[in-house]
């Protein structure tokens, strides 16, 4: 057993690094429920966007070559039959001498090859006199401009995002091919916790803060969260549980009862498991120590600390960016910034820190600062605009220094 015989933290992520990803199945879902998801397959454009010729702005399209030697001083008139509005077209056709109003967005006359912008005409009745001429395809947007019929438009394995939405709305695609997402099994225990719906706090009593706060933190990596509630410090319960978690999730993540003390029953119930392989319990890590970390039939499981900043600090610096390699989700360090710190911060040599800062303005330009509670308060995470992390040989950071910041 590796019962608290603690590693470092580089020691912990490549040991997470080297775990496989889950391989899910494919689903289809329609247009307005595939953002943020995963794309499956290929897919290929099925019409060309524009399908038709339009105008790229309002003016009259013409026989470009009729307005050739137009000037200020050299005045050409043309003779104009119809008018045209986005999604209207004409049944009529243009010939030499004249022209068709267009709107924005209008479809193009089929022998029209330019559009006069309004800014360069005047009209007089049925006739519009142009001051300045266009040359052939002038504001004309022509058929398949932004995607052609049969282009490659989004890639396998592409994370799913508004513009992808817009490319596949254009296309008339109304169904995707994504992969399911990894299911996660999330459990609190602790005889001490109690849900939010208790409107009287007993004595000893506290409300259960990691299942509100971790399930959102877990959905934001792009998984599945199934919430299996609170199970009090009972051995028999916390077996149970675990195996209703196995059997319906790809990962399995509770928070509370990772020490060695009597009430802490996650290593016990542990020992009971056959087809385990237990990685990980203890990192040099302030707050968070006692992480455990374990693979079982097959799927993955992690036992987080209680407090609730310990639990946080060990999920964004092990398990976030875990679970959005499982999903495709962007990694965190694409929503991180290196900045200036703005006052000494001092730290444990020995034990990597998650140290969550704050950011303040300070001579003009913003700066980190650190937060002064401990891992016991909640207000710790409360107060934080997000953390940095720093090295067990640290003992203290200067002011000046540069560090990258993670934001929650």
């Amino acid at each position: 057993m590796k019962f608290l015989k603690t590693i470092s933290v580089e020691e912990f992520r490549n040991i997470l690094n080297s775990i496989q990803k889950i391989v899910t199945d494919e689903e289809i879902v329609s247009l307005g429920d595939c953002f943020n998801r995963i794309i499956s397959r290929d897919i290929n454009a099925n019409i060309n966007v524009p399908h038709f010729r339009k105008s790229r702005m309002d003016g009259y399209a013409a026989i470009a070559e009729d307005t050739f030697g137009a000037e200020e001083d050299n005045l050409i008139e043309l003779e104009l039959i119809d008018t045209i509005q986005a999604g209207d077209i004409s049944q009529t056709k243009l010939n030499r001498g004249q022209c068709f109003y267009v709107a924005t967005g209008a479809p193009i006359p089929e022998n029209s090859n330019g559009v006069v912008m309004v800014e360069f005409t005047d009209r007089q009745s049925n006739k519009i006199v142009i001051s300045k001429a266009v040359t052939p395809g002038t504001y004309i947007i022509e058929i398949g401009h932004d995607v052609k019929e049969g282009d490659l438009i989004i890639k396998k394995d592409t994370l799913s995002d508004l513009a992808t939405i817009g490319i596949l709305a254009s296309c008339g695609i109304k169904e995707v091919h994504v992969y399911k997402k990894p299911v996660v099994s999330l459990i609190s225990t602790g005889n001490e916790l109690v849900s939010q719906d208790i409107k009287e706090l007993k004595i000893g009593k506290i409300y259960d803060i990691n299942s509100v706060v971790l399930k959102k933190a877990i959905e934001n990596t792009g998984v599945l969260v199934n919430f299996l509630g609170v199970v009090k410090d009972h051995y028999e319960d916390l077996k149970y549980i675990i195996n209703k978690a196995l059997d319906n999730s790809d990962i399995v993540i509770l928070s509370g009862g990772t020490s060695k003390g009597e009430g802490d029953l996650g290593p016990r119930v542990l020992e009971d498991f056959t087809d385990i392989e237990i990685y990980v319990h203890g990192v040099k890590i302030k707050p968070g120590k006692p992480i455990i970390f374990v693979k079982m039939k097959k799927k993955i499981l992690f036992i987080l600390p209680g407090y609730p900043t310990s639990a946080l600090s060990c999920f964004y610096v092990f398990i976030d960016n875990f679970l959005r390699k499982m999903s495709g989700f962007p990694l965190r360090e694409k929503f991180s910034k290196e900045m200036e710190v703005g006052e000494r911060i001092y730290s444990t040599v020995g034990r990597h820190e998650f140290k969550a800062i704050k950011i303040q303005e300070n001579e003009g330009e913003k700066k980190i600062f650190s937060i002064k509670t401990g891992s016991e308060a909640i207000s710790t995470m409360f107060y934080a605009d997000g953390y940095i992390e720093i090295d067990e040989l640290e003992s203290i950071i200067e002011r000046g220094d540069k560090r990258r910041v993670y934001f929650f």
